[in-house]
């Protein structure tokens, strides 16, 4: 039998140097209280210690972005037979039941859970379980945190996975009646492998059940940056799965340095130091007789008392800190990343921007996507072991499947595309000014990257063939009186239609409705700028994005 609890204990010493990572970067998140250190490690007395709020800015605007991006499902197969569709809606109803049950506990959704997971950890996890429990199907889903997780890989997928997580007295009772517990909280290491979950309470064994799935039910990913599952060191696990504050970790606590020793010389230009000569010695003057205002002190000749000079040490600090500052945007995000400049972009000039922001994002994107792709597949395959109809969907709008309609060979694509009104505007400026060089197709897929281009297309035809067609026009506007249960004003059209209708089977065609013009597409705005905008947009197009200022 293995023993699990030494198993996650040797994983734990193994990826000590992650855990130390992964305190730092809540220490970043949460902004705790910088204190300047000397070479040893000690606090430096006397110093202004201030700490920055720049970390927990770029977390708080990656995550939000994060939260706000669009979400694209996409079945495909070659076999005719399998109606994509019909899988599509099923993916979204169960991931909709799951999110239900979460909401109910009061936990925080999935995607939001994975979006601070891959941001922060650089990495997400969750355990899924699609079972039948007195004839009804319960979608639970519980996203892990990743600090809390170990796990093994094997040639075929996850060999095991354990959470271990601190939780109340009264939490336990709850889950497990037939146990004591002591103390108000206590650890409980819960573990999943291909064939059973064990439960684990104060180093007892408490709890342990067989499954049916043939597999790990817990999902994992990587955010693919950090190198450490590519370059194979000895201390590579703490490089794997990089969180955003990877490129400015260092660099944080430098600022912090930076800021401090300017706000202790601003604080020691009101009130500096001073030096006294004095005849004979003796016990020097106080400072506020001799500072205050309209103070007068007298002393001999000889005697003086002046500022002691502590050197140019404030331009020294603001000539590093525009270093460090310009180091921090080029790892996270500029002012032009913000929105907070205060000119006009151009067209040409926010696509840029926005191409260089979207690299932040891209790979917690792809991530995202992963992870919610492989939990789709295995919440598929555990109700495939049901077998037969299965009510689906959050209460008031549940839906029953058809287990045997989700067999068969396709592939589940998600993505998640960031969307912005500026840039979008940039996009479709391109894309009028462009004209007829390009096909109206190309458009979509390559200048606005639209989400289903085709789709568009669709939808573009079906609504041209009211501007082409008036008798089409007149026909759905008398449906839709008629939904409305305007029938008397439906009448009087439908009688008008009828009109115009024999009036063109005689030939008289010069009483017809005109067709709509179509509109030609306008620029939102100028593709490369004008006046001053034109000369800042060209200065973006040369100078990195992170070093441009704010103005």
């Amino acid at each position: 039998m293995i023993d699990y609890k030494q198993k996650v204990k040797d994983k734990k010493e193994e990826q000590s140097e992650l855990e130390s990572r992964w305190i730092a970067d809540e220490e970043l998140l949460y902004l705790d209280k910088y204190i300047m250190k000397d070479v040893a490690g000690n606090p430096v007395p006397d110093i202004v210690n201030v700490t920055l709020n720049r970390p927990a800015v770029f977390a708080a605007n990656i995550i939000s972005a994060l939260g706000s991006t669009v979400e694209q499902v996409v079945v495909e197969s070659e076999d005719k037979n399998i109606d994509t569709a019909y899988i599509e809606d099923f993916q979204k109803r169960a991931f909709a039941s799951a999110n239900s049950g979460l909401r109910v506990q009061g936990r925080t959704l999935l995607n939001p859970f994975f979006d601070t997971q891959l941001c922060i950890r650089g990495r997400a996890a969750a355990r899924c379980l699609f079972q039948m429990i007195n004839g009804e199907l319960v979608t639970d889903i519980a996203p892990w945190d990743a600090r809390y997780v170990t796990y093994e890989m094997g040639t075929n997928g996850l060999e095991w996975a354990a959470y271990e997580t601190t939780r109340t007295k009264a939490m336990l009772e709850v889950e497990y009646p037939d146990i004591t517990v002591t103390g108000k909280s206590i650890k409980v290491l819960d573990v999943w492998d291909t064939e059973h979950n064990e439960v684990w309470v104060a180093d007892k064994k408490i709890f342990e059940q067989e499954h049916p799935f043939g597999f790990c039910p817990v999902v994992i990913q990587i955010v693919p940056l950090g190198y450490g599952s590519i370059l194979l060191g000895t201390n590579r696990i703490k490089h794997e799965g990089e969180s955003i504050f990877f490129l400015i970790r260092d660099v944080t606590s430098e600022l912090n340095r930076l800021i401090s020793i300017m706000q202790t010389l601003n604080l020691k230009a009101v009130k500096p130091p001073m030096k006294q000569k004095k005849l004979g010695g003796g016990k020097p003057a106080k400072y506020e007789d001799v500072t205050g205002m309209g103070a007068v002190t007298a002393m001999e000749p000889t005697e003086d008392i002046v500022p002691i000079d502590y050197g140019d040490a404030q331009r020294s600090a603001q000539m590093a800190y525009g270093m460090m500052d310009k180091a921090m945007q080029e790892g996270s995000l500029s002012s032009i990343d913000l929105g907070t400049l205060q000119f006009q972009l151009s067209a040409v000039a926010l696509i840029e921007i926005g191409e260089g922001r979207d690299q932040v994002f891209i790979p917690r994107l792809s991530a995202k996507a992963s992870i919610n792709q492989q939990l789709a597949e295995m919440f598929t395959k555990q109700v495939g072991l049901i077998g037969g109809s299965i009510g689906l969907g959050v209460s008031g709008h549940k839906r029953n499947f058809d287990v045997s309609k989700l067999e068969g060979e396709y592939e589940t694509t998600y993505r998640y595309l960031v969307k912005d009104a500026k840039v979008d505007a940039a996009r479709f400026s391109m894309a009028a000014s462009a004209g007829y060089l390009i096909p109206d197709k190309a458009k979509r897929r390559d200048i606005l990257q639209r989400e289903d281009p085709d789709e568009d297309e669709r939808q573009l035809r079906w609504e041209e063939a009211e501007k082409l067609s008036p008798a089409i026009k007149m026909r759905r506007t008398i449906e839709t009186l008629i939904e409305m249960e305007e029938d008397e004003e439906a009448q009087l059209m439908s009688d008008e239609m009828g009109i115009n209708l024999e009036q063109m089977l005689s030939g008289n065609l010069q009483q017809q409705p005109k067709p709509e013009e179509p509109q030609k597409p306008q620029p939102m705005m100028p593709m490369f700028g004008g006046g001053s905008s034109a000369k800042k947009a060209s200065m973006l197009q040369q100078t990195p994005r992170a070093t441009v200022e704010e103005e």
